[in-house]
């Protein structure tokens, strides 16, 4: 009867061992998962550090494209000046090519600090 009882205790050990094992088990699994998920969220193709990486050259082709409407908008204005506005387009002449006037008179200042 001992032998038997001996048998039971010891079976029932070894279960209560199984069970103790396997809670410690999965007390050590669950932040496994989780930080083997957490890097597959973060270092996969559609992870944070490729949005990220997006979210920045988004950002910056935006702003080009705002640059770019900007200078549209300049160009724009300018066209319209050089089309319609007579006293622009005289002055444009006068500075940029030199013209003048019929009757004008040209002085040319020259800088001694350059001539030296």
């Amino acid at each position: 009867m001992s032998l038997c009882r001996e048998n039971i205790v010891r079976v029932l050990r070894k279960k209560d061992y199984r069970k103790k094992t396997i809670l410690k088990n999965r007390i050590m699994i669950f932040p496994l998962i989780l930080i083997v998920g957490g890097l597959f969220l973060i270092s996969n193709d559609m992870g944070v550090v490729k949005w990220y990486q997006l979210r920045k050259e988004r950002n910056r082709i935006q702003a080009e494209i705002d640059q770019f409407i900007q200078q549209e908008a300049e160009f724009t204005d300018e066209l319209n000046r050089l089309t319609n506005d007579v006293e622009y387009i005289k002055k444009i002449a006068q500075e940029k090519f030199h013209m003048v006037k019929p009757g004008e008179k040209v002085f040319r200042v020259i800088d001694r600090r350059k001539i030296d």
